[in-house]
């Protein structure tokens, strides 16, 4: 079954650790690519959502941090463009209203003074 491997060391077949994943007849589990997470047992990986990242062989996806964004199956995390914000875990990016600025990687906008 998918989710387990054996070889003639073993004798029987063995899941999968999480972060890794195996089709059927595997004689090895391999490792989820970046953007990707399994848990035990899996068959194949899934996508990080967007707002989250993973780098490979990961058992979770990680949350993207305030002033950056990602989009789903992201092995990393962006920075928002100057003049633009988010909150962790986002998948995009807001515009500031005007009279507020950011500078690029800004979980926040800022009043312009003067």
């Amino acid at each position: 079954d998918g989710g387990t491997w054996s070889n003639a060391s073993v004798a029987a077949c063995v899941s999968c650790v999480a972060g890794k994943s195996s089709g059927s007849g595997a004689n090895k589990c391999d490792d989820c690519e970046a953007g990707k997470h399994s848990i035990g047992g899996a068959s194949s990986c899934d996508s990080c959502a967007g707002g989250l990242y993973s780098g490979a062989g990961s058992r979770n996806c990680s949350v993207c941090v305030g002033g950056t964004w990602s989009s789903t199956g992201a092995s990393t995390c962006a920075d928002c463009d100057a003049g633009k914000y988010s909150g962790g875990g986002s998948s995009s990016c807001d515009s500031c209203a005007g009279g507020l600025y950011s500078a690029a990687g800004s979980p926040s906008c800022s009043a312009c003074v003067g």
